[in-house]
């Protein structure tokens, strides 16, 4: 596939092998407008510790620091990109039928079991910068993955970028984010919900009412490019000359999931947007062009 979108690359996977994606159980949400600023906790302390969120390095072509164990609720993965390629962290808990290993094994080799259901996660970064993104994770063993495509057609989650945690039942479930705005997506539309966004560590959260995953991402725009100039970068990404930053995004959000998206937007222009169907030659978005401003 000459595509390197994110979007196509995993749609283009799941339906290579006849893959139906199922709902998700509904998390709880309770996300006020305002905003709360959050930590970097180090991944490895123990579950007992309370601690919610996770700083993930992202290298070409490995994933770092992922945690051991979490505990059940909501979870903050903070995903920095120190590779030289864009990169993503796709989130899926392991079928039933399958082991933590087996699943891998399946995941590396282009099989993606039928009942394989998607959570989630960080969608594509730039090299030099960070996604971070809030999902409710119920208890159970998960695979952490990115399905970008290198320039020689090869995903990295082929390439090895996969790692494995789990979640473990906890009493206290966490709480989401104070959102400074609401971003929700339907069949061939986005809207962005709220006070106008300024400067600064903004969270978003994200909903969506179509039951097949989508990929929500966000693109700061180089100087003097348009927001065509910056689509046809991420979709061509091996191919053209960057045109856009990618500033992180949600994976595989479908309808019965919440998650929010904390960016620090800097004066600009950015496009909110998701793909609309998985055709390489044409493909077609909604979108939402966003100027940030100075306080």
């Amino acid at each position: 596939m000459r595509i390197d979108s994110r979007a196509h690359a995993l749609l283009a996977f799941t339906l290579a092998f006849t893959v139906g994606f199922l709902a998700c159980s509904s998390p709880k949400s309770g996300a006020t407008v305002g905003h709360k600023p959050a930590g970097s906790p180090d991944s490895t302390a123990p579950v007992s510790s309370g601690i919610r969120e996770y700083s993930v390095r992202a290298t070409d072509y490995a994933f770092s620091n992922l945690p051991l164990h979490a505990p059940a609720g909501w979870l903050t993965f903070r995903m920095s990109n120190s590779g030289n390629e864009t990169h993503m962290l796709a989130i899926a808990s392991v079928p039933a039928g399958y082991t933590t290993a087996s699943f891998t094994d399946s995941i590396v080799n282009s099989h993606l079991p039928q009942n394989t259901q998607f959570w989630a996660g960080v969608d594509v970064v730039s090299p030099g910068d960070t996604g971070v993104v809030s999902v409710f994770l119920p208890a159970g063993n998960y695979l952490a993955m990115c399905f970008v495509q290198s320039a020689d057609g090869t995903r990295h989650v082929q390439r090895g970028m996969v790692g494995a945690f789990d979640v473990v039942a906890a009493t206290d479930t966490g709480a989401t984010s104070f959102v400074d705005g609401v971003v929700t997506l339907s069949h061939k539309r986005i809207r962005l919900s709220g006070p106008t966004l300024r400067t600064g560590i903004r969270t978003l959260r994200v909903a969506s009412s179509n039951s097949n995953p989508q990929d929500f991402q966000i693109l700061k725009l180089r100087p003097g490019r348009s927001a065509r100039d910056a689509l046809k970068w991420f979709t061509n990404r091996n191919t053209v000359a960057p045109a856009a930053e990618a500033v992180g995004g949600v994976s595989s959000i479908h309808a019965g999931q919440r998650a929010t998206v904390t960016v620090n937007f800097t004066p600009g222009d950015y496009l909110l947007f998701f793909q609309l169907d998985g055709t390489d030659r044409r493909p077609a978005f909604a979108l939402v062009p966003l100027t940030i401003r100075g306080r």
